[in-house]
């Protein structure tokens, strides 16, 4: 198994969590690779936390112009904008909740790019049938189920990702090859606070040496997740998480990763 990793001799330097900005109204301004995404929010509906930041800023640091692409797990719909917005040809937008859906249709409109995103009702892939993009964005659930129900990244209705974290994102990689075209990319983002090493084998075993770490970012802990150090500790003792104390601060480790298909 090769994973090639970015600047493998520099140690990845926390990073601040950066959330969207509030705006005067109801509305969260959003702002990615240079453009700024006015988005109406939903308490039902998962909003953009640093991982979308980070993965989102990856995927159009590699490009999207006139490319098909897929936002997996739209949420709020932020990725599916800034892909629009980059210049990507084509653009669906799929979400499990009926009011991740409505509120990505309303966000769209908001943007100015509600003709240009297609946005569909299913379970991952299951909306888009048979269809193949050159970009899939995946930013479906990917934490300890504890850790989620601790944190205040995940409404209630948000379906999770099990003991370890793991199951949502191993079902997304085992589907993900029939709706890549030949030489698309699949971005997804791997958090040590789940069972981080379980995602990347699976990532591994489906494509094989193309499958590469293109960035990876310390965080600090919210304080939501401070609070609830001793749970944390006890899921690490377990082998389901990870974290690290640097210097006065304990950290988790966000990871993006890129895996290829065939061309």
């Amino acid at each position: 198994m090769t994973v090639a990793i970015p600047n493998p001799a520099a140690e990845p330097r926390p990073a601040t969590p950066a959330e969207p900005a509030p705006a005067a109204d109801d509305a969260l301004h959003w702002s990615v690779a240079g453009f700024d995404i006015r988005l109406h929010t939903d308490p039902a509906v998962f909003r953009p936390t640093v991982t979308t930041g980070v993965l989102t800023s990856e995927v159009l640091r590699a490009g999207v112009s006139g490319r098909s692409a897929l936002d997996l797990g739209c949420g709020s719909g932020p990725i599916a904008i800034a892909l629009v917005k980059a210049g990507a040809a084509v653009v669906c937008a799929s979400d499990l909740m009926p009011e991740a859906c409505e509120l990505t249709r309303r966000n769209a409109a908001a943007n100015g790019v509600a003709t240009r995103v297609e946005v569909l009702r299913g379970d991952l892939f299951e909306a888009v049938g048979d269809r193949r993009f050159d970009v899939v964005v995946d930013d479906v659930s990917g934490v300890a189920e504890e850790v989620a129900i601790v944190s205040s990244w995940f409404p209630p209705a948000v379906p999770l990702g099990g003991s370890d974290g793991t199951s949502l994102t191993v079902e997304m990689l085992r589907q993900s090859p029939r709706h890549l075209a030949p030489g698309g990319a699949l971005w997804f983002p791997v958090l040590s606070l789940s069972n981080a090493a379980r995602i990347v084998a699976v990532a591994t075993e489906i494509y094989g040496g193309n499958v590469e770490l293109v960035a990876a970012k310390l965080i600090p802990f919210s304080p939501e997740l401070k609070d609830n150090l001793a749970t944390l500790t006890r899921l690490r003792e377990a082998g389901l998480i990870s974290f690290e104390q640097v210097r006065s601060r304990l950290c988790w480790t966000l990871e993006i990763y890129r895996a290829t298909a065939p061309a």
